[in-house]
């Protein structure tokens, strides 16, 4: 399948626009979005392909638990009418609609709106995208940029009724949602703490090459998922404290348990950070020391030439009153001094160590 170039729309679209205006800010992208629905109660589940979004308001108020899930947000004007259909405020859509937002929790009258990155590996490689969650006492709307999430376990054990989950409200169901996402977060770590390994071993046992790039990519990779990190430890601390009546407070120690987790993800990074600084000064040492046994190689050369040099110039003088100039073995005699300074200098060097 051939790949699309993706086109980002940045910050300046929204110049001189209103609050609330409705702009797209991330990569676009020409795929259909599409709606699904599992709705939810103890005695059962139903799974649906919303093609319509007129459909959404029959689940609007029901006295179950409606899991509605977004795929792809670069349509502006399907997004506003979901938010019409739900009454969701227009600033908590253009929220929605900006894929380089902080994580945030906000509070309205009668929902939640939290967003927060979803990380997985995928090939080895870090996938990051935008999750938007909206949630009242009747629903849960996530908006994701793409097609494809982490959540398919969760979707699994509700339609098998594992757990207590069905049982539960959908205060519960974010507090799963968030948590399967950091639980993500911790793949991720482990696998940066295994490239960190790698690359420690490069570095020490490859000391003649030069490791900054590498270095440099993994620091960079560190701190992205730092700038997604404290934002959401601090708006999952907001959840775990009474933060809204939408949450029952026999759930804030679900979501404290959440918060241990990221509080354990922020330290192991931490400690992934300190470790490339120390391998990056490992590495400026090691290319320090490679430039002093060059310039120590390129001075122990030099300081031999510098009495040869001496000696070649003495003999180089067009004075007619040099005696050696007429001598019939002045040349061979000049040789032999200059290889005799040569030996002693060297036999001098090696027994000083200095090569």
């Amino acid at each position: 399948m051939p790949s699309l170039k993706r086109k980002q729309v940045r910050y300046s679209a929204k110049a001189g626009l209103p609050p609330g205006a409705l702009i797209h800010i991330g990569n676009q992208s020409t795929e259909p979005v599409t709606i699904e629905l599992l709705d939810y109660s103890e005695g059962g589940s139903k799974v649906a392909e919303i093609s319509d979004v007129v459909e959404l308001k029959n689940f609007v108020n029901t006295d179950t638990v409606s899991w509605v899930n977004v795929n792809g947000i670069h349509d502006t004007k399907l997004v506003s009418e979901i938010g019409k259909i739900y009454g969701i405020h227009d600033l908590v859509l253009e929220d929605i609609l900006n894929t380089d937002h902080y994580p945030k929790v906000e509070p309205f009258d009668d929902y939640v709106f939290f967003t927060m990155k979803m990380i997985s590996l995928n090939n080895g490689k870090a996938r990051r995208e935008q999750l938007s969650i909206v949630f009242s006492k009747a629903f849960v709307l996530c908006f994701q940029e793409r097609k494809g999430d982490v959540f398919d376990p969760l979707r699994e054990r509700i339609q098998k009724g594992s757990g207590v989950i069905r049982k539960k409200g959908t205060d519960y169901l974010v507090y799963r949602l968030i948590d399967t996402v950091v639980d993500n977060y911790f793949f991720i770590v482990e696998d940066i703490e295994e490239k960190l390994v790698v690359l420690e071993e490069k570095v020490i046992m490859k000391t003649e090459e030069d490791h900054t790039r590498e270095i440099q990519l993994m620091k960079r990779e560190i701190l992205s998922l730092r700038r997604s990190l404290i934002p959401l430890r601090d708006a999952v601390s907001s959840l775990e404290k009474g933060f809204s009546e939408l949450i029952e407070p026999v759930n804030d120690k679900y979501f404290h348990d959440v918060y241990d987790h990221l509080i354990q993800i922020h330290d192991n990074l931490e400690t992934n950070r300190e470790m490339l600084s120390g391998m990056m000064d490992m590495q400026m040492a090691n290319m320090s020391n490679r430039m002093n046994q060059v310039m120590k190689v390129l001075t122990v050369i030099a300081s031999l030439f510098i009495p040869l040099t001496f000696i070649a110039g003495i003999y180089g003088m067009n004075f007619e009153n040099m005696p050696e100039l007429h001598w019939k073995y002045g040349y061979f005699g000049a040789w032999g001094l200059m290889l005799t300074v040569f030996v002693l200098m060297l036999v001098f060097f090696k027994r000083k160590n200095w090569f």
